[in-house]
């Protein structure tokens, strides 16, 4: 990332999910304060490039949100391909609010797996569609890509150590929040989840190992944002005392008594002056949301004699080109000096991130009842301008680039209103003692209830149940509980906590293929079999859209079969099958060693759709197994050969379930000759 700000018109949040071109997205983890369902299936369809129902019928996770546990959890079926992290109660926080806004998002080329790009996000503005719509706010961004790690620059080593220094906070972070759903195994079923996270991972360790220089990256884990902010503008390369200083924030301090001017815009100040940052006369403009500025609506006099002046702020042009008035909500501090005669803002620098210029947000080390978890970035931007003239392009000019502007200003506290303060809100998101349940079918014989699995044995005193759709309690069998109805895609729960107090949460349900809160799958013909596995490792286009005019069912969300005429038997179904076969096989001796796992979970899921295809029927007659020769050594590639190799097992589970699906399992194979 170059050391020049650079920003496209109008890229807003969301957008930042977008893949590099070539690229798809392969895991990601965010952090925020708050998060709503709207945002995050927007952003999910960009990072992946799939639609609502496309994930919802994959069924795996791409993103993993951790949120502070006042913010209640998004459902499940809300956002798919979203796991909504909930927090463990009995851990005990070493923060106030987690109010850090950091997004790492990994992404691959479906290609090449040695290629792959990894991309940090730092927000001034929570994961919601008000940040999109009503607030002012900002992103800072630098992403790392393999090919660039062969021959790193100074440039891309310092992004490096960026990435490495989110990703340890991350790290950190997680700890906090259940992180099972990322790593279930669906039964017998590895997740595709877990094969992304961990080459996600891998890529990271890469990183870790072409790090260089102090990152612009920080927390306030160990020391406020204040406290380190000096450090950071030197660690910059910024060493001169700057003559004008901007401040910004969506949060001040709560208005102790009237007329007081707020302490932390004084101790910013007087910091950065006794640190040699800014000059004994240096100008300061402070810039609010006049509807909700807390203690500065009620001294802006009292700011005028120490030498404040207060602003509103202005939504940039770069950045918000429709113009709209928004209300601000970035954090924010900008620095540089001006010479007479010259447009240049030198010696600039700019801190953005979630801290609030309050105690809690920007003064004060993360810590329970006092500080919250804060993070943002410290860089010194090349080639900003103060004015638009000839000759400057507008992404040079910083008043197209920040919320900030010169031509009003506010002279008394009239037009200014206080507004509310940030809430104190109580956990409503806790871990539940288990973080999923499995459907089990019925048999269809008996006519019993489908069962929901639980995916380890809970104490007895936790008084754990699953409620029914009418809110009733499911009754109990044999360690399940029987479900009344088709396979809901989530269920409510309820349990008792290690307080005694109870709790109610909705829990994702995998179905047996290990698939998170899916929607249901339809059967197909094995023409249908081989188009789909043709499109791997992209999820099939016509999954979850209409097919010919037949639309999704409008209450479940699953995709309807398609009314087909059934194909001629004998010799047609047969060498129907037999293509099919040979598609398989020239199709997964191409795939890569890293997209091993994913493509035996597909194949299965596929295949076992075709169960009651013509084709499939047609060789149950001839009592034949078509799948026998898939498990000869030149239709599989190198790295699963070996039937004992980690690769070698997880194909051959894959294809005795599938012939169990087909009922063929036990009958004559296919001898294969090459």
């Amino acid at each position: 990332m170059s050391k020049r700000i650079h920003k496209s018109n109008g890229v807003s949040l969301v957008q930042h999910f977008d893949p590099p071109t070539g690229y798809v997205g392969a895991f990601g983890w965010l952090c925020g304060y708050s998060a709503d369902a709207d945002f995050l299936d927007m952003a999910a369809e960009r990072f992946t490039g799939q639609a609502r129902a496309q994930r919802a019928h994959a069924g795996r996770i791409a993103l993993a949100v951790m949120l502070d546990p006042g913010n209640p959890l998004i459902a499940p079926i809300d956002a798919p391909g979203v796991a909504s992290l909930s927090m463990y109660e009995a851990k005990q926080k070493t923060f106030e609010l987690l109010h850090a806004k950091v997004a790492l998002l990994g992404f691959r080329d479906p290609h090449d797996p040695a290629r792959w790009v990894v991309r940090l996000l730092v927000s001034t503005g929570n994961w919601t569609r008000e940040t999109l719509e009503e607030t002012l706010d900002l992103v800072w961004r630098v992403d790392v890509a393999s090919d660039a790690l062969e021959a790193p620059d100074a440039q891309t080593q310092l992004s490096c150590s960026d990435i490495h220094a989110a990703h340890d906070l991350l790290v950190y972070l997680a700890d906090y929040f259940d992180q099972r759903l990322l790593t279930l195994s669906g039964g017998d079923y590895p997740s595709d989840t877990n094969q992304w996270r961990n080459q996600l991972d891998r890529w990271l360790d890469r990183i870790a190992e072409c790090k260089r220089g102090h990152p612009r990256f920080f927390d306030n884990r160990n020391h406020s944002l204040l406290a380190q902010l000096a450090k950071c503008i030197e660690r910059a390369g910024i060493t001169a005392a700057c003559h004008y200083l901007a401040m910004g924030s969506g949060f001040y301090e709560t208005a102790k008594s009237e007329s007081a001017v707020p302490k932390v815009l004084r101790r910013i100040v007087e910091t950065l002056k006794e640190k040699g940052r800014l000059t004994r006369q240096c100008e300061i403009d402070v810039f609010v949301n006049p509807l909700g500025c807390q203690a500065v609506a009620q001294s802006v006099n009292e700011l005028a004699a120490e030498g404040f002046v207060v602003r509103p702020a202005h939504p940039p042009a770069m950045l918000f080109p429709d113009g709209d008035a928004r209300k601000l909500h970035a954090k924010f501090l900008f620095a540089a000096n001006k010479r007479e005669g010259f447009n240049n803002c030198t010696s600039a620098w700019i801190y953005l991130g979630s801290g609030n210029l309050t105690g809690p947000g920007f003064d004060t080390k993360a810590a329970l009842g006092r500080g919250n978890l804060e993070a943002g970035v410290v860089f010194a931007p090349e080639g900003l301008c103060w004015y638009q003239k000839a000759g400057v392009a507008p992404a040079q000019v910083v008043t197209n680039l920040l919320p900030m502007q010169w031509s009003a200003q506010y002279d008394s506290d009239t037009g200014l209103t206080a507004g509310g303060d940030m809430p104190v809100r109580p956990q409503v998101s806790i871990a539940s003692p288990v973080a999923w349940v499995t459907w089990i079918e019925p048999v269809a014989a008996t006519r019993s209830n489908g069962r929901l699995s639980l995916p380890e044995p809970l104490s007895t005193t936790s008084g754990f149940a699953v409620l029914d759709e009418a809110g009733q309690s499911c009754v109990m069998l044999d360690g399940d509980f029987l479900w009344r109805g088709e396979r809901p895609r989530q269920v409510k729960v309820r349990w008792t906590g290690e307080t005694g107090a109870r709790h109610e949460t909705l829990l994702p349900v995998l179905d047996e293929f290990g698939r998170v809160a899916a929607t249901g799958l339809s059967s197909l013909d094995l023409d249908e079999v081989a188009w789909q596995l043709a499109q791997f490792p992209s999820t099939p286009d016509d999954e979850g859209v209409d097919r010919e005019g037949i639309p999704d069912d409008p209450v479940t969300g699953d995709q309807q079969p398609l009314p087909r005429s059934a194909p001629m038997r004998g010799d047609y179904a047969i060498r129907q099958m037999m293509e099919l076969v040979e598609n398989v096989a020239a199709r997964q001796t191409a795939v890569v060693e890293a997209d091993w796992f994913v493509w035996c979970n597909r194949l299965e899921q596929t295949l076992i759709r075709a169960s009651n295809s013509v084709g499939v029927e047609t060789f149950i007659e001839l009592e034949i197994n078509p799948l026998s020769p898939l498990r000869a050594v030149p239709f599989r590639p190198a790295f699963a050969e070996l039937d004992n190799s980690e690769a070698g097992e997880r194909y051959l589970e894959a294809l005795r379930r599938i012939a169990s699906a087909w009922r063929v399992d036990g009958l004559k194979g296919l001898e294969v000759t090459r």
